[in-house]
């Protein structure tokens, strides 16, 4: 125990030479990405734990060319010489830093401008008591708090106690042990001689690390995952096809190809219903269609690592409100022949798609284990697929809205195109409503057997039910002929803000209630931009609406075809 203690000590306190992270050619980080790790409540890939670790302190999916792996191993391996100058800890938001004392400008900071922050502290104190006292937190300590557990992650990396890779050989299920604990005098489970050659084994892998020796590096890497897997593990390790599935989906990034394939997509669609040219439609439909395959394989691929539908967050949600919004146009396209539906309703799928591949530090992309009140697949699948699949059908009528709210402004006298687009978006929002009034009530049967009680006025239930209340009312005004051509369409798109503060004001706006599952932050600006050019929009095609004399009162029946 004591030749391990020694050998580990060294692979913690290395002196490195070098000044900055640089490539290291020749290097395969293949059986590195393959370790097994436990975190956060589950056994995942080394591949999956970096990728969020650097997306959680740096904002970034990779740094300067190098993939996470590369980077977390180089902080664990010379963060105090390689990494000590890099600016690369992300602190983003402008009254945190003004408190901290830090320049403001700067989005990126060294890990010594870390040790030496003044008022974080005291922002941590007053937090922790207002937590105590059961009290909401401002914005500037919930960053402080962030910025507090990026200090504690890049640490623990740096320590080895968050690298949690040596398996119990009881179970997988049961708890795993720290790298940190080949140092720290703890008892592990392991035959002494096995022990000893996988801490000299690592050692061979640091060693290839500092002297650049790919070779070295490449087969003692190996070595490295297979005593792992064999001799420390006992057959007590995830198998090679579980975790690379995982790192495939991490790799392929399924859902970035979609909205690739889906702007392409739109290009043709868009190209064709303006030249009327049947060839560009068919590649544009072609396209589309590929991209909705894509994005299904993703979805699906996801569910089978996570091992439950994955609508358990924000970026979930989005993931699949884009999927169902696509198909709810395919649906609708194929009842009535118009290539418009899918053509508009794509641009929300695709803004959506681009949003949660861009934005991780606010759309979190990781799988992690289910909350208590979640864990009922059958109450998660039927009433939370309900509600997030509605949010998709109205985004098809939104799609449809914005673009009749863009011929008002350009053609308000193209009366035929304009009502034919409301047949459509009146057949969306009818889909949306049921599916959104069963998913209210089946939300409401799930709270009687999860908290006891139906309904609870809980500011999610609120404003789901007034989101529901503002559909039925549009319907109701169309049904009964008090809503016509403009006023339809603005009605239509101004109820979706509705849906906007149910899905995420009141998980990252208001921050309170029994859904505190879902709570995040980040991501203000897009919406309050969008609000305002929603608006905006409607305001301007009224105006445009009333000179041109406020054409379409009288409904004309819509017209299928190409």
């Amino acid at each position: 125990m004591k030749q391990v203690m020694i050998i580990m000590a060294l692979l913690f306190s290395i002196n490195d030479c070098l000044a900055s992270p640089q490539k290291r050619e020749g290097f395969s980080w293949d059986s590195i990405r393959s370790w097994a790790i436990q975190d956060r409540g589950r056994v995942k890939p080394y591949d999956t734990f970096a990728r969020e670790s650097m997306v959680y302190i740096t904002g970034k999916n990779q740094w300067k060319g190098l993939s996470a792996s590369e980077v977390t191993f180089g902080w664990l391996i010379s963060l105090d010489k390689e990494w000590q100058d890099e600016e690369f800890i992300r602190i983003d938001y402008k009254p945190l830093k003004e408190a901290l004392g830090l320049e403001v400008k700067r989005q990126y900071f060294r890990p010594s401008e870390m040790d030496s922050l003044t008022g974080l502290d005291k922002i941590l104190r007053e937090a922790s008591q207002k937590e105590s006292r059961k009290e909401r937190l401002s914005t500037l300590e919930k960053k402080a708090i962030e910025l507090q557990n990026k200090k504690g992650l890049l640490e623990a990396i740096v320590g080895g106690s968050a690298l949690i890779i040596l398996p119990n050989p009881k179970s997988q299920q049961e708890t795993w042990f720290p790298l940190s604990a080949l140092t720290d005098g703890g008892s592990l489970p392991y035959a002494s001689d096995k022990r000893d050659e996988f801490a000299l084994t690592l050692r061979k892998m640091v060693d290839a690390y500092l002297n650049k020796d790919a070779s070295q590096w490449n087969s003692s890497s190996l070595e490295v995952e297979r005593a792992l897997r064999q001799d420390l593990a006992q057959g007590q390790y995830p198998s090679t096809s579980e975790l690379s599935r995982e790192i495939h989906y991490n790799q392929f990034r399924p859902f970035r190809w979609a909205w690739v394939v889906y702007t392409i997509a739109l290009i043709f669609l868009v190209a064709g219903l303006v030249a009327k040219n049947i060839r560009l439609n068919q590649i544009g439909a072609v396209c589309l269609l590929v991209g909705f395959l894509i994005h299904t394989y993703g979805f699906l691929l996801r569910a089978w690592i996570s091992g439950r539908p994955p609508v358990t967050n924000m970026y979930e949600s989005v993931v699949w409100v884009t999927w169902g919004c696509v198909l709810f146009s395919l649906i609708i396209w194929l009842a009535y022949k118009n290539l418009v539906i899918p053509t508009a309703s794509v641009v929300f799928s695709i803004a959506g798609l681009v949003l949660a591949d861009n934005l991780p530090s606010v759309l979190d992309p990781g799988i992690h284990p289910l909350v208590p009140v979640l864990r009922s697949n059958f109450w998660l699948t039927i009433h939370v697929l309900c509600i997030t699949l509605s949010y998709a059908a109205f985004a098809v009528s939104t799609c449809l809205g914005n673009l009749n709210l863009g011929l008002y402004i350009f053609k308000p006298k193209n009366v035929e195109v304009i009502q034919q687009n409301i047949i459509f978006m009146y057949r969306a929002m009818q889909i949306g409503v049921i599916l959104l009034a069963a998913g209210t009530i089946l939300g409401g049967v799930w709270a009687d057997y999860s908290w006891g009680r139906f309904w609870g006025w809980d500011p999610k239930e609120v404003w789901a039910l007034i989101a529901l209340l503002f559909y039925i009312a549009v319907l109701h005004g169309r049904f009964t002929g008090w809503l016509k051509g403009f006023g339809f369409v603005a009605a239509t798109v101004l109820s979706f803000l509705g849906v906007v503060m149910a899905w995420y004001g009141v998980n990252f706006v208001l921050g309170v209630g029994l859904h505190s599952y879902g709570f995040g932050s980040g991501g203000l600006s897009y919406v309050i931009g969008y609000l305002i050019i929603q608006v905006a929009l409607v305001v301007f095609s009224y105006m445009r609406f009333v000179k041109a004399g406020k054409p379409g009162n009288q409904f004309i029946a819509p017209r299928t075809g190409i």
